[in-house]
């Protein structure tokens, strides 16, 4: 093909934008499709985020309590900062002897007569000590509990196994899931992307064969299809995010509060608006290259 660098960009963007004028159903079909399955493929991201969230605050409830003895020697303060140098410790809460005794009081509210006779507070100050999230595993909280019990201040240190190593598995599930389901959901977008394109190069296919037959190299004749790719992939964005705040908007109302978490909006809107504007693009470069390279190979 001869002519000047500038000319044949020119060429490619003429016809990249003709393509699209021409083919207007063909456009229209492909932005839609990609729009549905990135607004499928969007939610599926929604509900593993605001799930995990949930999980991992479930997490934050885990806390291992360390009871003090009667006179621990060194001042809360002191021991508060030494609990915080402890591998795997995020934060660390004291509980006073009073604060334990009338957080009691609060919780037998109308039973109150069973403290009665009681002259003295016999609760343990404590610190109500928290770990950071991969310190849940069972084996890793034990290592914590034994450090803490090897302190001679310590009395007694309570936590749940249990339910430590259900929160666990709980965590390593969601994660096992959403890795195997959203690379699942991610091959579907692109096949259908890529068979969705195909449909429109294989319409163009005596354009593309006279060009081949006057000289025209492999990437002069995906140029146009990629930069269609691109206008398709940002439609296919923009509707994806106006399909995921009417899906929304028309169901809020119908689901009950307590579930009303897994609709939440996760992520900052104007970044999200980014970030799956750029997804369209990423699905509709790689459907047309996918596309074009099955389409060259025949």
């Amino acid at each position: 093909m001869a002519g000047t660098g500038s000319a044949n960009i020119f060429y490619i963007f003429s016809d990249a934008r003709g393509s699209l004028k021409e083919n207007k159903g063909t456009t229209a079909l492909t932005s839609f499709t990609l729009g549905f399955s990135l607004a499928i493929f969007s939610l599926f991201a929604f509900e593993i985020t605001n799930l995990n969230t949930v999980v991992k605050s479930w997490g934050d409830r885990t806390q291992v309590i360390a009871y003090l003895k009667d006179d621990p020697g060194p001042s809360p303060e002191a021991l508060k900062e030494k609990i915080l140098r402890m591998e795997g410790v995020r934060g660390a809460e004291f509980v006073s002897k009073e604060k334990a005794l009338g957080e009691l009081r609060l919780e037998l509210k109308g039973h109150e007569g069973i403290l009665e006779g009681v002259d003295s507070n016999p609760l343990p100050a404590s610190f109500e000590i928290k770990v950071h999230e991969e310190y849940i595993e069972p084996a890793r909280l034990a290592s914590i509990v034994s450090g803490l019990k090897a302190e001679a201040w310590v009395e007694e240190v309570q936590y749940s196994k249990e339910w430590a190593e259900k929160l666990a598995s709980l965590l390593r599930f969601v994660r096992l899931a959403a890795a195997s389901i959203g690379l699942f959901l991610a091959a579907a977008t692109l096949f259908i992307i890529s068979n969705t394109i195909r449909l429109a190069v294989y319409a163009r296919r005596d354009e593309i064969e006279i060009m081949k037959l006057v000289g025209a190299s492999d990437t002069y004749v995906k140029a146009p299809f990629i930069i269609e790719g691109v206008i398709q992939g940002v439609l296919g964005g923009l509707l994806a995010m106006g399909i995921l705040a009417a899906g929304r908007a028309a169901i809020m109302g119908q689901v009950p509060p307590y579930l009303r978490f897994a609709l939440e909006m996760p992520y900052p809107v104007p970044l999200f608006i980014i970030v799956l504007a750029a997804s369209g693009v990423v699905m509709g470069v790689a459907g047309s290259l996918i596309s074009m390279n099955r389409f060259l190979k025949v």
